[in-house]
């Protein structure tokens, strides 16, 4: 995401409205959004799907100023990855 989404050098960590985490991170001159584990289906090559991105970018909506607009087009890459817990 550009990073226009967090004040330089600042990351932001929040819960999001299923008990995970949201975090926004710099990195690169850009921000890295995500959040945390999530239960799914083992498989050889993970993929996050659209509703996960979507899940994403609501929850930083929730937390950012009113007059910021999360933009689906501001999504550069999209990866996700597996852990066992």
């Amino acid at each position: 995401l550009p990073n226009s989404y967090t004040p330089p050098g600042l990351g932001v960590l929040s819960a999001t409205a299923d008990g995970r985490v949201l975090f926004l991170l710099p990195w690169e001159g850009e921000v890295i959004a995500g959040t945390t584990d999530n239960k799914c289906e083992v498989v050889k090559e993970p993929r996050a799907t659209a509703s996960e991105v979507k899940f994403i970018l609501d929850e930083m909506q929730r937390y950012l100023s009113p007059n910021i607009k999360v933009q689906p087009s501001d999504v550069k890459s999209v990866w996700c990855g597996i852990r066992p817990l």
